[in-house]
């Protein structure tokens, strides 16, 4: 219990001080703070993200420290406030202060991503391919899991933390279906087998930051740097059942280091509340 005056217990706030450099002020909640952050009364997580973290915990695996888990959940939050979160079927963050096999864990079905022939992993960054031979399978078959994902309405979303010269961004175990490059090309996939876009090539350039492609036709696709849009065409075609893998595509792998994966239906409307979302969570790190 607290006395008159005594202010929240874990940030020795006095009448009318405020939390030291918590930002809170005379009244206002102390959902901020980073001291007793879950020891308030009544805190409770998004119920997605507590699914995420009793999985974790079931499984062995190191959370994520208290106030990682706050902005985690706040991002959950924020996918759902933007309409993300119900168009994904696959999701995973790789950028986390817990163990990397929490890093691996996919939000939205509650399975694990594997790390195939060592990726690196860094706390808060991601996983970081060699170029040669590593990299990582999302388990996630479009064909036989798609549910938002579809031939002609579908989006796949990579946040890359740092490139290492050019090569795959994500692809399959057959080469040139379904991939994104970090180079300029038009051999930058989505559904269309391997025909290459028609209207010019598109760079995923070596900025970090967010790099998706989108159908949201049987003839469009979109793509983007972040918020920056190409407009391209190629037909599309019956997809190919197989994983989605990230860092390869079919003996094509990539140096780069990646924070997130996505993938769902076509994101165009909800992209800019995406990135912004993200953008906000990994700076915080």
């Amino acid at each position: 219990m607290s006395d008159w005056g005594q202010g929240a217990k874990n940030n020795n706030i006095g009448w009318g001080q405020g939390a030291v450099n918590n930002n809170i002020s005379w009244g206002s909640v102390h959902e901020d703070s980073w001291a007793g952050d879950t020891n308030i009364v009544g805190f409770a997580y998004d119920t997605d993200y507590q699914a995420i973290l009793d999985y974790a915990t079931t499984q062995g695996y190191t959370l994520p420290s208290e106030s990682q888990r706050l902005k985690q959940n706040t991002l959950l939050i924020a996918l759902k406030t933007a309409g993300v979160w119900s168009k994904l079927d696959t999701f995973a963050n790789f950028a986390t202060d817990g163990s990397s096999q929490f890093a691996l864990i996919d939000w939205k079905r509650l399975v694990q991503y594997n790390a195939s022939t060592s990726p690196t992993f860094t706390t808060n960054e991601g996983f970081m391919g060699n170029g040669t031979s590593s990299y990582i399978d999302t388990n996630f078959n479009a064909v036989t899991q798609g549910v938002n994902y579809l031939q002609n309405n579908a989006s796949r979303y990579i946040f890359m933390y740092m490139a290492s010269g050019t090569g795959a961004l994500d692809g399959r175990s057959a080469v040139n279906i379904n991939n994104s490059l970090r180079a300029s090309s038009s051999n930058q996939r989505i559904n269309q087998g391997t025909t290459a876009l028609i209207g010019g090539a598109f760079d995923f350039n070596s900025t970090r930051g967010m790099k998706s492609i989108h159908r949201t036709s049987s003839l469009n696709v979109e793509l983007f740097n972040g918020t920056t849009q190409g407009s391209r065409t190629a037909l599309s075609a019956s997809m190919t059942s197989s994983n989605q893998l990230i860092l390869r595509s079919g003996s094509s792998y990539g140096g780069h280091e990646i924070s997130m994966y996505a993938m769902g239906a076509n994101l165009v409307s909800e992209n800019a509340a995406f990135v912004n979302a993200y953008n906000t969570y990994i700076t915080s790190l």
